[in-house]
C-alpha cells in the first residue's frame, strides 16, 4: 500500500491520538500475571498490541474487549500461566517478543515466540544473554528470533550492568525478576523509560530507582488495578511535526503521556525553536499526562545533545524531518540503535530525504542533516511505520506529490493515522481499495444488502458470517467442542473452502470438497457461529483470513464486526437494522422458500437469544462503529435500502 501526499494547508485543530503503545503492552502483561482484575482503558488497538493481547488470550488468560479502547483482564497470578498450543506469533512487535523472553524465563513450561519477516530479523542477544545469566534456557536462530524458552522455575537473582541503553532489557530482566530467589538489579547506562517501574507501582511491586539503578526485591506479587493508558507521545509527534512545519496554525493534542523519560522529543524540537508547551497537566495512575499546545514555527539546526537519545529513541525519523525543513545543518550521533529497529532507520531515513531533495550525510552513529526544501518524489519506507509515517509528514511542505510506499505497518502503532492528518487538514490519499463494512443483527438483511450492493459497483464480497459457520460445521463434524479454543482455532487456520457460484447460479460453498451452502444457512449452523464467533482465538484465527478479502477496486464485507474490528478503517460503515419482529417473519419466509418447515415464534425466541448472545459477548460484541451509520431497515424494500446504502457510496 502507498500513501500519496499533497502540498497542504494546516490549520488549527485539536485531535486525540491512539492510547500509548508501551503501555498499552505493559498493562496486557502485568494484568495477566496480577491478582484479580485490571481494567484499561485507553488501550492501543493497534496490531502490535493486539498481538500481545492474543498471545496472553493463548496462555488461558480470559481478556475481555467490550470496546476497541477498553480491556478487562482476568489476572491468573505468577504461576497461573498455561502452555500454549502452539507459538505464539507477536507480529512485528519487537516490544512485545523482548518482555515476553522476560515473562517467560519462569514459567514451567516451554514456549516459542516468533513473529513477521522483519520480527525475526531483529536482534534479541541483548535478552538473551542476562536472562541466561538468571538461569533461563532461551534457544535462538544465531540471536534472532525464534526463541524457544525451555520453563525453568525459580531463576537466579541478577546485578545486571547493561552495556547499552534499553528500556525493553530492563522490562525483561525485571519480569524475569519477578520469577526470581533473591534480588535482582538492573544497572542503565543512561536513563530509558520507566513505565514497567511505574506500573509496578500502581500494581503493588515496590521499586528501587536511584543514580541510573533498578532494584527488585524478590517474592513480590502483583495486584490488579484500574490503569488509564495515556495518549501516545511517539503518535502525537507526527502531528506536531505536522503543525510546526505550517505556516500558521495551532493545534492542541489531548490527554497525552508526557513521562519524562519519553519527553526528549519536545526538549529537541524546543531546542530547534519550537513553540510547545504543555497545558492542564494530569496523572493516569503512576503516568503523567499533559495536553499538548504547538504552533508554527521557524526551526533551526544545531547540534543534538547525545544525552537526549535514549529520551527520544523513536522519534528520530520525526526529527530528522524536523532538521531538513530547519535553518543551517543538523548533527545527529549517538544513534547506533536506530541500525536494528523495524529497519535501518538511520540508513532508510538518509535515503528518502535524498530523494526528496534534501542533502544528508550519513555517519557510523547518526546523520548530518542539511536544511533545504522538499521535493515531490516517490520514497520507500521499507516497512517502517515511523519511517512511513515522518516522509508523510514532509510531503505535506514538498514542492510536489510525494508517494511513500509500503506503508501497512503504520496500523501496528497508529490506526487512523491518515484521518488524523486530514483533520489538521493534510491531504493524504492511499492506493488501498475500498472497503464497504455492513453490520448488523441477524435477520436485519444485510447479507441480500450486501450482496445488492456489490453487484452494483463490481466489488468483491465477503460473507463473514459463512466463515464462523464454516468453523461451527467443520468442528461438529470432528466431535469438537464448541468452547474448546485450541482446537476450534485450529479449525479456523486449516479451513479447507472455497466460494463460488453453482452451475444454476446459486451460493456454492465448498468445505473440504463437500458442497455445504445449504446446510450453513439452517438455524443450528447459525447458532454454531455465533458461539464459536464468542471465541477470541477463532477471530483472531480468522482475522487476517477475512481481511485479505480486500482487493482492487473495493470490498463490501458483511458480518458482526467488520467496521469495528476486522476493517476499522473501512470507507464507509453501515449498520443494518430492523425490529426483531420484523427479522423473524423475514427469516421465516426465507427458510419457507428453501422448503424448511419452521416455527415463527421459535424464530422469534432464537432472535432475541442471540441478540443477547451477540451484544453480551465479551469479544467484538455486536455494536455499531462510533461513525457508522445506522440505518433501519423496517418496512423498507430491499431495493431502498440498496439504493440508500449506494448513495452514501457515492457520497465518499
Amino acid at each position: 500500500m502507498k500513501f500519496t501526499i499533497y502540498p497542504s494547508v494546516v490549520h488549527d485543530a485539536t485531535v486525540t491520538v491512539p492510547g500509548d503503545k508501551s503501555v498499552s503492552h505493559r498493562a496486557l502483561m502485568l494484568g495477566s500475571i496480577a491478582e484479580g482484575t485490571t481494567e484499561i482503558g485507553g488501550f492501543l488497538a493497534g496490531e502490535d498490541c493486539l498481538a500481545t493481547l492474543t498471545a496472553m488470550q493463548a496462555m488461558g488468560v480470559s481478556i475481555e474487549q467490550p470496546t476497541d479502547t477498553d480491556v478487562i483482564v482476568h489476572g491468573v497470578g505468577l504461576h497461573g500461566l498455561r502452555a500454549p498450543a502452539d507459538a505464539l506469533d507477536l507480529g512485528n512487535s519487537g516490544t512485545a517478543m523482548r518482555l515476553m523472553a522476560g515473562l517467560l524465563a519462569g514459567q514451567s513450561f516451554d514456549t516459542t515466540l516468533t513473529g513477521d519477516a522483519s520480527l525475526t530479523s531483529r536482534p534479541m542477544q541483548r535478552v538473551i544473554t542476562p536472562l541466561t545469566r538468571m538461569g533461563a534456557s532461551i534457544a535462538s536462530r544465531e540471536g534472532n528470533p525464534p526463541l524457544t524458552i525451555r520453563g525453568t522455575r525459580p531463576l537466579d537473582g541478577i546485578d545486571y550492568e547493561m552495556p547499552v541503553a534499553s528500556a525493553q532489557v530492563k522490562s525483561s530482566v525485571l519480569l524475569a525478576g519477578l520469577y526470581a530467589d533473591g534480588d535482582t538489579h538492573v544497572t542503565e547506562p543512561a536513563v530509558t523509560r520507566d513505565h514497567t517501574e511505574r506500573m509496578f507501582a500502581t500494581m503493588g511491586v515496590s521499586v528501587e530507582c536511584a543514580d541510573g539503578r533498578v532494584g527488585l526485591a524478590a517474592g513480590q506479587r502483583l495486584r490488579g488495578c484500574t490503569i488509564q493508558v495515556p495518549a501516545d507521545l511517539s503518535s502525537a509527534a507526527f502531528v506536531m511535526l505536522a503543525v510546526l512545519l505550517s505556516e500558521n496554525a495551532t493545534a492542541v493534542i489531548r490527554k497525552v503521556g508526557v513521562n519524562p523519560t519519553r519527553t526528549g522529543v519536545i526538549d529537541i524540537l524546543q531546542g530547534m525553536g519550537a513553540d510547545i508547551s504543555l497545558e492542564n497537566p494530569q496523572l493516569h495512575g503512576e503516568e503523567p499526562a499533559a495536553d499538548i499546545r504547538v504552533r508554527s514555527s521557524q526551526l533551526r539546526g544545531g547540534p543534538v545533545d547525545p544525552g537526549l537519545v535514549s529520551l527520544a529513541i523513536d522519534e528520530f525519523p520525526v526529527l530528522f524531518v524536523a532538521a531538513a525543513a530547519a535553518s543551517g545543518k543538523t548533527v545527529f550521533s549517538g544513534l547506533e540503535e536506530l541500525r536494528v529497529k523495524e529497519s535501518d532507520r538511520i540508513a532508510t531515513m538518509v535515503e528518502g530525504l535524498r530523494k526528496l531533495g534534501i542533502e544528508v550525510e550519513e555517519t557510523p552513529d547518526g546523520a548530518i542533516v542539511h536544511g533545504g526544501r522538499f521535493s515531490g518524489g516517490a520514497v520507500e519506507s521499507f516497512g517502517d511505520h515511523r519511517v512511513a509515517m515522518s516522509l508523510a509528514i514532509a510531503g505535506s511542505v514538498a514542492s510536489g506529490p510525494v508517494t511513500v510506499s509500503d506503508v501497512e505497518a503504520v496500523d501496528t502503532s497508529f490506526p487512523g493515522f491518515c484521518d488524523c492528518m486530514r483533520a489538521l487538514g493534510m491531504d493524504i490519499r492511499t492506493d488501498r481499495p475500498r472497503v464497504i463494512a455492513i453490520d448488523g443483527p441477524s435477520g436485519s438483511g444485510k447479507g441480500t444488502i450486501a450482496r445488492l450492493v456489490a453487484e452494483r459497483l463490481g466489488y468483491a464480497l465477503l460473507d463473514s458470517g459463512a466463515l464462523y459457520r464454516l468453523v461451527a460445521l467443520a468442528a461438529v463434524r470432528r466431535d469438537i467442542a464448541l468452547d474448546d479454543a485450541t482446537k476450534l482455532a485450529e479449525v479456523a487456520r486449516n479451513l479447507d473452502v472455497t466460494f463460488g457460484t453453482s452451475d444454476s447460479g446459486d451460493e456454492s460453498i465448498r468445505l473440504d470438497g463437500e458442497e455445504v451452502a445449504v446446510e450453513l444457512r439452517t438455524e443450528d449452523a447459525g447458532a454454531g457461529a455465533s458461539a464459536v464467533a464468542a471465541v477470541p482465538a477463532v477471530r483472531e484465527a480468522l482475522l487476517e483470513r477475512q481481511r485479505a478479502f480486500r482487493r482492487a477496486p473495493g470490498l463490501v464485507a458483511d458480518g458482526r464486526d467488520m467496521g469495528t474490528q476486522v476493517f476499522p478503517d473501512a470507507d464507509l460503515k453501515v449498520f443494518l437494522t430492523a425490529s426483531a419482529e420484523e427479522r423473524a417473519k423475514r427469516r421465516h419466509k426465507q427458510l419457507k422458500d428453501k422448503g424448511m418447515d419452521v416455527s415463527l415464534a421459535a424464530l422469534s425466541r432464537d432472535i432475541e437469544d442471540r441478540d443477547r448472545r451477540d451484544s453480551e459477548r465479551s469479544v467484538a460484541p455486536l455494536k455499531p462503529a462510533e461513525d457508522a451509520r445506522i440505518l433501519d431497515s423496517s418496512g423498507q424494500s430491499i431495493a431502498a435500502v440498496t439504493q440508500i446504502v449506494l448513495d452514501w457510496v457515492a457520497d465518499l
